[in-house]
């Protein structure tokens, strides 16, 4: 992608097992001048971090509901993610964002050359990601889904 895009810049934030070795991965195939890594970063600092992203790329296989995508998507951020548990919950393909079949390294580096070179279908999905988000996780939605499974399991009693 370096090649193709080489402005290119990937920031990576926290500090998993995988950290050092894609800092030796980076600069063993010579593009570490594309990638950031942050380390572990207070919550507070996570809303910056996000501002200067154009597409947020989560590519953990097991998580649940990721909190970073949501995040991103409050900020009008695209999301690009693997399909697994909750992201494809969250990241509707072709209209909040792209899900990718985990480990298809090939459909990802086409996603983000796509979506790193056409800023109005970044534009389009960040903000039909926004419009979800403020639809579906809002405190009042989130408090009724909340009551409504609790009514449901206290008439089973």
């Amino acid at each position: 992608m370096a090649k193709q895009i080489p402005n290119i810049r990937f920031l990576l934030v926290g500090n998993g097992v995988w950290r050092e070795k894609y800092e030796r991965l980076a600069k063993r195939i010579g593009c570490e001048k594309n990638f950031i890594f942050t380390g572990l970063v207070p919550p507070s600092e996570i809303p910056s971090l996000v501002g200067v992203m154009d597409t947020l790329v989560h590519l953990s296989q097991r998580e649940g509901l990721p909190r970073a995508l949501p995040q991103a998507m409050a900020s009008a951020k695209p999301v690009v993610a693997f399909d697994c548990d909750g992201a494809s919950e969250v990241c509707l393909n072709d209209r909040t964002g792209i899900i990718i079949p985990p480990g298809d390294l090939a459909k990802l580096e086409k996603s983000l050359v796509r979506l790193a070179k056409d800023d109005a279908e970044r534009k389009t999905l960040g903000q039909a990601g926004q419009a979800f988000v403020q639809d579906k996780f809002t405190v009042e939605r989130l408090v009724e889904a909340q009551y409504s499974l609790y009514q449901k399991l206290l008439a089973k009693r």
